[in-house]
């Protein structure tokens, strides 16, 4: 039998240091998929969800995104499932991560690798307006 690989993790996958602590894991890798971005031009596009037009670049800006997960540190994200092809990778979500510069808040979806309990990938992130 042959043992089932995991995912091939996406050649332009932007990388970054963090320091997080979740679920009593320290957390010091941060990655963010391009599906992040595919996903907020679905959620943008989307007729059921509302976005202002002026948030989605904000949104798809990597600076962001790291001052998001910072919000993570010891916290406790709510589990919403695991890989259907790849059972290391759960998935969680945690809301509100709050930008205090305008005060909105947003919902964010990422993975931990069971694997690579280091990491922590992000997949997107939705306005709670």
């Amino acid at each position: 039998m042959v043992a089932k690989q995991p995912p091939q993790e996406p050649i332009n996958t932007n990388t970054y240091n963090c320091d997080t602590v979740i679920f009593d894991i320290r957390r010091t890798v941060l990655k963010i998929s391009p599906h992040y971005w595919k996903r907020n031009v679905e959620f943008r596009n989307s007729k059921k969800k509302k976005i202002r037009e002026n948030l989605i670049q904000y949104l798809l800006d990597d600076k962001i995104i790291k001052y998001f997960v910072r919000q993570l540190h010891r916290q406790n994200p709510l589990f919403e499932g695991i890989n259907s092809n790849w059972p290391a990778w759960k998935y969680y979500a945690y809301e509100p991560v709050i930008d205090k510069r305008n005060d909105l808040t947003y919902r964010m979806v990422f993975f931990l690798d069971d694997n690579n309990p280091e990491n922590i990938g992000v997949i997107t992130v939705y306005s709670c307006e």
